[in-house]
């Protein structure tokens, strides 16, 4: 498999799981009155990890 397939793979994945995070954050908020900020932590990783990957696929051609 191409590699840049493998990273335009892993970008999706990792938008997936950011989405999930920041649900999971409005679904306590207004659920259960709470605001656990490791959901909000979490996807911001997911989301840097995104742009770096972003950045090295012009690395990869």
């Amino acid at each position: 498999m191409n590699i840049i397939l493998i990273a335009y793979l892993l970008i999706f994945a990792l938008f997936g799981t950011a989405a999930s995070y920041f649900l999971r954050y409005i679904y306590a908020y207004w659920v259960k009155k709470q605001m656990p900020m490791h959901f909000i932590f979490k996807a911001g990783i997911c989301i840097v990890a995104v742009v770096v990957i972003s950045a090295l696929i012009p690395l990869l051609v």
